[in-house]
């Protein structure tokens, strides 16, 4: 067992001198996370203005510090650590702050190894949800070069040696309890089991982001991560976009007004403005010579019939019409019946917008219409349709980390069913999402055999780097959705319901991109892997950095999570300003449970309701729970029960 040591700091925080005792404590190393740590207690409930406290000696049990001892250790405000202490005691003297346990306990992270930051708020990032802290600092700059901090000699400890061995500290975490040091330290193994030291200094690297979002809600983490990473953002994008405004130059080291629809100039004014989407974009970096995966494998992605048909015995399955006309001419002619219901949908689009399952002629035929004038008013005129087979079986929403051709993370969630999916639905009801929960339910034999269908698709589309957010149905999977105790969610077939054949998995779509913003939030936080950290990584051709960032926590994910999708019930104008916050903070308690969520409809906004064309909800939540899947459900269906906003 490690000794204890005893010291007393100095500070003047407030105008006045304060004397605060403090306990440290030098944990042993640990071989699966690059660093070693040192534990601080400082109690706060003996801070004195004029007394002293002895250090320098082991505190043994039933043996406090005492005495007077004529020095004190003066807090270095200037430094990493001492920032940070400072800012928790100033935390703790505002008025209404509870000070738990009367103390400050604090664990700082030391390298047991020199090299280079590879991301600078690694540990507020990995910590996200961790049960036990209140918070978490990283101390490093991007980039920052790193030197080992020798693990002191115990054997002959010094009285000013404790700001010394701090000052080497990369990070601090303070916990809620000094009861919680030891559970956190062996947490530590599991979130930073990963080489978040490089060997090398990773070079500098500028990207240029095409079409800034929507907002800031919708894309802090974005620049954030950008920023962490030591990468330069130059934003390019309309004239009048809100990230252009100076108040967001610390976010972009640049903006660049130009026209970004997708028409036929579009690569050459990319090209333009970066010396100066997707497909085009990819074209851009071929002719700059960035690095990028194939323009070809885009436009096999982007386009739902052509990567329908390079699936080996699956396209065959695939209708391609390329107007409403020639639909029209087909069921018109001696051609072979369609086996109802289908599924009809743009050849190009996103988001499952005009996107039917029908189950007649007439249903086709308003479908295909309305999926075939999707794209009428954009640059991008695509009248064309696809008709392929609805397909029984849980649908499921992948993400695929690529390095080199080889699958460095893979996850899945579980994608409840839509109104569209029921047996009788109306051919406008919407494949919009409802909820959507993680890690899947599914077996491990059916992950395994959708992960290598979907190892294989990307490799024939040409793609060999990349994050990629995927969707598809489990075809004869031995679970269902179906009701049990009152409990909705997937079970296990019984009896007849069996499958007849071994599961295969049937690709709806692949999207060369990392998920949406939702998705993107709700996997870092539950497995700890940034997607928009390596989409970046991968633009610049930094793998080595990519494939150490795709590294997930080392025992799994760290709770169920459901990302509950708040539906728009009714047409109108929103009334409520923040519908999802109001909701959270209305009912003690949901915050906790809770730890992402976004307002899409703000007040003033308005609704479409439920028979909108295009994807259109209130908001999402993303609810979880420590205990299990079905508790994490439950919660989320009683928000969606319960939750309500004004309309005008």
């Amino acid at each position: 067992m490690r000794n204890t040591y005893a010291c007393s700091i100095y500070t003047d925080i407030q105008t006045k001198g304060m004397i605060i005792p403090l306990e440290w404590k030098i944990n042993p190393p640990s071989e699966l996370r690059y660093c070693w740590t040192v534990d601080v207690v400082f109690n706060v409930h003996l801070v004195s203005s004029a007394g002293e406290v002895n250090y320098s000696y082991p505190v043994h049990e039933g043996h406090k510090s005492s005495g007077n001892c004529p020095n004190n250790i003066p807090l270095d405000a200037s430094s990493p650590w001492g920032a940070y202490v400072i800012d928790n005691l100033r935390h703790l003297s505002q008025p209404g702050a509870e000070i738990l346990n009367d103390s400050i306990t604090i664990k700082f992270i030391f390298p047991d190894r020199s090299g280079f930051c590879i991301r600078s708020d690694f540990l507020q990032r990995r910590l996200e949800g961790y049960i036990g802290m209140s918070s978490a600092r990283s101390f490093l700059q991007p980039r920052q070069e790193i030197h080992h901090a020798t693990l002191p000699n115990e054997a002959h400890p010094n009285a000013f040696s404790l700001p010394e061995i701090l000052s080497n500290a990369v990070g601090g975490i303070v916990v809620k309890s000094a009861d919680a040091l030891d559970q956190l330290e062996t947490e530590l193994d599991n979130r930073l089991a990963f080489p978040w030291i490089s060997p090398r200094c990773p070079p500098f690297r500028r990207i240029a982001y095409v079409k800034g979002r929507w907002n800031m809600d919708h894309s802090k983490r974005i620049w954030e991560a950008a920023s962490a990473l030591g990468i330069a953002v130059v934003i390019i994008d309309e004239e009048g976009h809100w990230l252009q405004d100076s108040q967001w130059e610390h976010v972009r080291e640049g903006f660049i007004p130009v026209n970004v629809d997708t028409d036929e100039g579009f690569v050459e004014r990319l090209v333009t403005a970066v010396r100066g989407r997707m497909v085009q974009v990819a074209l851009a970096c071929e002719k700059l010579g960035l690095p990028t995966s194939p323009s070809a494998a885009f436009a096999i992605a982007a386009d739902k019939f052509k990567s329908r048909q390079i699936e080996p015995d699956e396209g065959a399955d695939a209708l391609w019409m390329p107007s409403i006309e020639h639909l029209k001419d087909f069921l018109s002619s001696d051609s072979p019946q369609i086996q109802y219901p289908v599924v009809v949908k743009p050849c190009i689009g996103w988001g499952s917008e005009c996107i039917s399952k029908v189950h007649n002629e007439r249903e086709l035929i308003q479908a295909a219409t309305r999926a075939s004038e999707r794209h009428s008013t954009s640059s991008v005129q695509r009248p064309d349709i696809m008709i392929e087979p609805y397909i029984e079986g849980p649908e499921i929403d992948a993400n695929v980390v690529l390095a080199d051709g080889e699958i460095v993370f893979f996850e899945v969630a579980d994608d409840f069913p839509s109104l569209a999916d029921r047996e009788q639905n109306k051919w406008d009801d919407p494949f919009q999402e409802t909820f959507m929960v993680l890690p899947t339910r599914l077996p491990q034999n059916e992950v395994e055999e959708m992960k290598n269908s979907l190892h294989r698709t990307l490799l024939r589309q040409g793609f060999r780097d990349g994050v990629f957010n995927c969707e598809g149905r489990v075809r004869y999977s031995c679970m269902q959705f179906a009701s049990h105790d009152g409990q909705y969610d997937l079970f296990e077939k019984m009896g007849d319901e069996a499958p007849p054949q071994k599961p295969t998995f049937y690709l709806h779509e692949i999207n060369a991109r990392p998920p949406g913003y939702y998705g993107n939030v709700a996997s870092n936080l539950t497995y700890g892997v940034d997607y928009y950290a390596l989409d970046i990584l991968c633009a610049v051709g930094d793998m080595q950095r990519f494939r150490a960032l795709a590294q997930p926590f080392r025992l799994g994910p760290q709770w169920w999570l459901v990302i509950t999708v708040i539906p728009e019930e009714k047409e109108g104008i929103m009334k409520t300003e923040d519908a999802c916050g109001d909701f959270i903070r209305k009912f003690p308690g949901l915050e906790a449970v809770i730890p992402d969520y976004m307002t899409y409809k703000k007040g003033g906004s308005r609704l479409d309701g439920p028979a909108a064309s295009h994807q259109s909800f209130v908001g999402y939540m993303s609810v979880i729970s420590r205990q299990n899947r079905e508790d994490a459900l439950q919660l989320a269906r009683r928000i969606r029960r319960d939750f309500v906003y004004e309309l005008t």
